[in-house]
């Protein structure tokens, strides 16, 4: 039986209530909404003017979030084709175009290698990796808090049965839980510290 097309909807701001596709049978999972919402909530006014990440984008919905509640410019990394077309019609539907938006169609772990890093300018960086990915290979490791002068924060979203290292320059700052979905914090660590 094929599976139903995901509907999301966004949560708040300029486009709250305003759905968002994904691909028929696509095996990506969608950040679910009290997540989302947990997530921006505990954010609150600091997207204002921001420069907002989003890692392993999919179809874009909390990068889209962040767009609407306030961030200036949002970056979204993506490599899946079929997720990245996804992700171009939710932009196009909403108008938010390249002078609010990036996309990059590569792998993470591959973008963070570069240098300069493409996305060193964002003040909040979120990642919602595959439950199966290497997380920490893929993103951990190789995130470098020092090449992100701005950064507020990165949070990534995990299975609650995962062991996350911490990026080099940062120390966790909280970790919330959902069900089987954990909300990880990490935050700079003060001067001195590494």
């Amino acid at each position: 039986m094929p599976r139903r097309r995901q509907m999301v909807t966004v949560g708040g701001g300029e486009f709250r209530g305003r759905s968002l596709r994904y691909p028929d049978g696509s095996a990506i999972r969608p950040t679910m909404q009290r997540t989302r919402l947990s997530l921006f909530s505990s954010l609150g006014e600091r997207l204002d003017g921001l420069t907002f990440a989003d890692l392993f984008a999919g179809a874009g919905a909390v990068g889209i979030e962040a767009a609407s509640r306030g961030a200036a410019r949002v970056h979204f990394v993506e490599s899946d084709g079929t997720v990245l077309a996804a992700l171009h019609a939710n932009l196009a539907a909403l108008g938010l175009g390249p002078d609010r938006c990036t996309i990059h169609a590569r792998r993470v772990a591959a973008l963070l290698d570069e240098r300069p890093c493409p996305i060193a300018g964002a003040q909040v960086v979120f990642a919602d990796p595959p439950y199966d990915l290497d997380l920490n290979d893929e993103l951990l490791t190789r995130f470098r808090a020092r090449e992100f002068a701005a950064l507020r924060c990165l949070v990534v979203e995990h299975g609650v049965r995962s062991t996350l290292a911490v990026p080099a320059g940062l120390v966790v700052g909280r970790a919330r839980r959902f069900g089987d979905t954990v909300l990880t914090t990490f935050v700079p660590a003060a001067d001195g510290q590494d």
